[in-house]
């Protein structure tokens, strides 16, 4: 399911679990750690390579959160039904 406030967005992942510090590749935690920003690692299932498309983007189904599969997450949950997507000149909505 996913719920929001103003600044928050909560979501739950089937088969994923939180990473300790130390499973976390020491190269990507130092990248991560760059960018300044607070974060949780995960570790998604994604048996033979389901998650991965033909274009090498990552998808992770949620749970409660359905739509088009080649959104992806973030349009899937933000963009409902193309609600953001720009149709034409004047119809940004």
């Amino acid at each position: 399911m996913t719920h929001h406030d103003k600044n928050r967005f909560t979501f739950f992942f089937p088969d994923a679990r939180v990473l300790s510090s130390s499973e976390v590749p020491a190269d990507k935690k130092k990248a991560a750690e760059s960018g300044g920003k607070p974060g949780v690692w995960l570790e998604v299932h994604c048996p033979d390579e389901s998650c991965i498309g033909k274009d090498g983007k990552i998808t992770l189904q949620a749970a409660g959160v359905t739509g088009k599969a080649d959104k992806g997450l973030w349009l899937n949950v933000f963009c409902p039904e193309d609600s953001c997507l720009w149709k034409g000149g004047t119809d940004l909505t």
